[in-house]
């Protein structure tokens, strides 16, 4: 009899990524430049989107774009759900809340004290180094 034991749990049924299996809402917004994705991105008065500044005013984020698009293209961003292989600045820990990063633009960046609109997510994986990556958890807590 064959061993019913899944040695590979992540890729079972056909999934090969965490948004295959895990809830995820995108929503639409044009980019007033280009993004370069996955990165935070900030709305605008005009309704755009793009990367946030390091000095970005919080409530102005709106979630992580994860495509590429040009100024003037669509700009799929998940304002819910997960966020795979988002930059982030420094190390992060799973667990931890998520801010924007206040290093580098469109990163993000784990925080104990975040103010209130700042939070963005949290860590469902640890990442770290100036080319390290996270998947988040993207929630807005108000």
């Amino acid at each position: 009899m064959a061993d019913k034991t899944i040695t590979n749990p992540l890729l079972a049924f056909g999934y090969t990524s965490d948004t295959d299996k895990l809830y995820q809402q995108i929503a639409p917004f044009k980019a007033q430049s280009a993004i370069t994705g996955p990165a935070v991105v900030a709305v605008n008065t005009t309704g755009n989107v793009a990367t946030i500044a390091t000095d970005g005013v919080a409530a102005t984020t709106v979630g992580i774009c994860i495509n590429s698009p040009a100024a003037g293209e669509i700009a799929q961003v998940v304002i819910a759900g997960i966020a795979e292989n988002v930059p982030c600045a420094g190390t992060v820990s799973a667990g931890q809340i998520l801010i924007r990063s206040v290093t580098t633009a469109g990163r993000v960046n784990s925080s104990a004290t975040a103010a209130l609109g700042e939070a963005c997510g949290i860590a469902i994986r640890d990442g770290s180094g100036a080319n390290g990556t996270v998947d988040v958890w993207v929630k807005f807590f108000g």
